[in-house]
């Protein structure tokens, strides 16, 4: 009899809950029970953190490698989580003597932890392991690219052949780094997506937001500048973004409504469907091949993201036809005008919907779980 594969998230760092990991996990839970698997998360537990899924298991140690610290301390460090993936590993693959197929995923992490995970593997056996690792940034450009690459290839020798795979989800980043590490990636759809009902706007006013914590290379200084920017246009617009951003409202400004910084996701599902435009100035550097879930969500639930130029989203952008929706964001006064403009562009409506289809089609659960599918060899 074969039994269903048991596929475990291993997530060194919750951020507090920041940003897509939360969503991305439990997408992945989804995603699972549509093929048949079974989805546990281990994770370090940390302060204030929401409410987890049943699934999610806080046994991870050892989550302080992506701090300043002495070399001996992140020795220690990387011992720690080391051992304490082996110490669950070891429970799935040896004490319970199981015959069935265990797939180790791991994102958002830094060459330290991808270390201590080859570490902790090194002796475990090698029937049904395999390891998965999805690459978001381009580590490829970065002064440990060595490291990263070293480490692909000890923990491919780690398992059987086939049975250890590169993911990502942006196939700009995917083209790149296959190059650099000498491997094939698989580009993966981005799955917390989901149809949103658009919300008619009461008072007519239109809802600009830049959604998430705020951070310089998400655009923190310009939606600073915008917020103090004075316009004839204030009184249409509302800027809303996260507390933490320190945004004020001037005479002569636009409104600005603050939320919290680490939105529950059926608060920002409905931020998502009251937003006319979803504020993208993220820089071109940290974002010229990195995708953005933001973006993303904002095409799917029917937003009109403005964004920088020579950015993944500008690439997307392009390939619909959307370059009026790549701006230039060096005047707020000009940026007002241009998003007032690209509001009465009917053109732009017409060509975003094409593109809202095409991300539907490809975005989804449904589209995320067949990758995995056919990932396992």
């Amino acid at each position: 009899m074969n039994y269903p594969p048991i596929f475990i998230s291993l997530i060194p760092n919750l951020m507090g809950g920041e940003g897509h990991i939360i969503p991305y996990h439990i997408s992945i839970t989804e995603a699972t029970k549509i093929l048949g698997w079974h989805h546990e998360v281990v994770y370090s537990p940390e302060e204030n953190l929401p409410d987890l899924p049943e699934n999610w298991y806080g046994e991870l140690k050892g989550n302080k490698l992506e701090i300043d610290a002495n070399f001996w301390y992140k020795l220690k460090q990387i011992k720690l989580f080391s051992d304490t993936i082996r110490a669950f590993l070891i429970d799935k693959l040896v004490k319970q003597k199981s015959s069935q197929d265990h797939i180790i995923f791991i994102e958002r992490f830094i060459h330290l932890q991808l270390l201590a995970l080859w570490l902790s593997v090194l002796f475990l056996p090698k029937d049904g392991l395999y390891i998965w690792v999805l690459y978001r940034h381009n580590f490829h450009q970065h002064k440990t690219n060595f490291f990263y690459k070293l480490l692909n290839k000890l923990l491919k020798k780690s398992v059987k052949s086939n049975h250890f795979k590169l993911f990502s989800d942006s196939e700009l980043l995917a083209n790149s780094m296959a190059k650099y590490f000498e491997e094939s990636f698989t580009v993966m759809p981005i799955p917390h997506t989901e149809f949103v009902e658009k919300l008619t706007n009461i008072n007519d006013n239109i809802i600009c937001w830049w959604a998430g914590p705020p951070r310089e290379e998400k655009g923190w200084q310009i939606i600073q500048q915008l917020s103090k920017c004075k316009t004839h246009l204030a009184d249409k617009f509302i800027l809303v973004a996260a507390k933490s951003a320190d945004l004020i409202s001037l005479n002569h400004g636009v409104k600005v409504i603050l939320t919290e910084d680490n939105l529950p996701r059926e608060k920002y599902v409905s931020w998502l469907a009251k937003t006319d435009i979803m504020l993208i100035p993220y820089d071109a550097i940290a974002y010229q091949e990195r995708t953005s879930g933001v973006f993303t969500e904002s095409i799917i639930a029917g937003n009109i993201p403005v964004t920088m130029a020579n950015t993944w989203m500008a690439r997307e952008l392009l390939k619909f036809g959307l370059d009026k929706l790549i701006i230039n964001w060096d005047n707020p006064q000009q940026v007002w005008q241009e998003i007032n403009n690209i509001l009465d562009d009917e053109e732009i409506q017409i060509k975003l919907k094409i593109m809202q289809k095409a991300y539907r089609d490809f975005h989804n659960l449904s589209s995320f779980a067949h990758q995995f599918k056919i990932n396992l060899i």
